[in-house]
């Protein structure tokens, strides 16, 4: 019900009340190196749970998009380089998405009965994810990541050609 309700008015936007720890820095400071798109991925999924379909209407992206954007900020937050950890993040991102079909999960069951370190990277993936709260907090306080981006190329390239017609039209006078 809560959600509900929530959905049908315009909250203002969060601000943190928590001072950053020197690890919610980091970690924001991390997130805050990649691309604007995938920082707003992160913080619609993250802050506004939006699920990756509803992510992707948003920002007129593809759920496939969505969820390697996802994965692309567990990546590069997570301390573990290890190529086990780093599919358990894929998976944990996948198996948030429509796309995941039956099949799909099965085969995740199966890859984590083959190896009990499994179990452990997947719920370490699963703590990673919870812990990026604090930083997309702080970084989502002004609610930027619900807006689109408004496009100024097409006014710069115009303003640009005409200036060029100027610079033209008197160099022939």
């Amino acid at each position: 019900m809560t959600h509900q309700l929530s959905s049908m008015f315009s909250l203002p936007p969060r601000q943190p009340n928590v001072p950053a720890s020197a690890e919610t820095d980091t970690c924001r400071r991390r997130i805050q190196k990649l691309p604007r798109k995938t920082q707003q991925v992160f913080l619609l999924s993250r802050l506004d749970q939006l699920p990756y379909t509803s992510i992707a209407q948003l920002l007129e992206l593809d759920v496939d998009s969505v969820e390697r954007k996802i994965v692309r900020v567990l990546v590069h937050c997570s301390l573990s380089a290890d190529e086990t950890a780093e599919k358990a993040l894929r998976w944990y991102a996948h198996l948030q998405s429509p796309l995941a079909t039956a099949s799909q999960r099965i085969e995740f069951r199966h890859w984590l009965d083959a190896d009990s370190r499994h179990l452990n990277v997947f719920q370490d993936a699963e703590r990673l994810w919870r812990s990026l709260e604090a930083p997309a907090a702080l970084m989502g306080a002004s609610g930027w990541h619900r807006r689109k981006r408004r496009v100024y190329i097409g006014w710069l390239l115009l303003t640009a050609f005409l200036c060029s017609l100027l610079v033209t039209a008197e160099a022939f006078t």
